[in-house]
């Protein structure tokens, strides 16, 4: 079934999918078990509450939301930021979406992931913007994506990798700097 919805009920959707866990479509004793002991999926479920908050035209709440995420789950995300349907965060600890940040559906994010603009400093003027990532895109452990750069659809970033230029659709990407290593077409 296509995840044509977004927010929660987007999550929920891919949750409930065929696909929604390692083990396939989980049942009601797993849904318990991921919503109370799983701090990626409480940190996406709070984010989902207080980004509700935001649109609808609050601003201090969420951002006071957004602390208690942090303190709660370990990961820190914006009110700000876009997440699409069916985004998993495997291990909160660490995680940093800031502000600008847009990622698409059915992605997976690992523990310490940074997503966040370039920032200014006396040795460096970034260009303004934030990371775009696209659907069914995978960061490992410890991945920083910053400034404005694409991350196309079904690309995986290794573990330790600094992303600051654009990765394309179906890329495997390592390094600091990060490069692209192999491509889907490469087989």
């Amino acid at each position: 079934m296509a995840n044509n919805r977004n927010g929660l009920m987007g999550d929920l959707d891919s949750f409930y999918s065929d696909t929604g866990t390692f083990l396939g479509k989980p049942g009601f004793r797993q849904t318990v078990r991921v919503g109370l002991v799983k701090p990626g999926a409480q940190a996406v479920l709070f984010f989902r509450f207080y980004k509700w908050l935001y649109n609808m035209g609050l601003r201090l709440l969420p951002e006071f939301l957004s602390r208690i995420n942090l303190l709660l789950t370990g990961a820190e995300i914006d009110p700000g930021a876009e997440i699409g349907p069916g985004c998993r965060i495997g291990h909160a600890s660490g995680v940093v979406i800031g502000r600008g940040v847009i990622i698409g559906k059915d992605s997976w994010i690992l523990n310490n992931v940074t997503l966040g603009g370039r920032g200014h400093s006396r040795f460096h003027v970034a260009e303004p913007g934030y990371p775009t990532l696209g659907d069914d895109v995978i960061l490992y452990t410890g991945v920083t994506v910053l400034g404005n750069v694409a991350i196309g659809d079904g690309a995986v970033i290794g573990a330790h990798s600094l992303v600051l230029d654009s990765i394309p659709a179906g890329a495997l990407a390592v390094g600091s700097p990060a490069r692209v290593i192999k491509t889907l077409s490469e087989g």
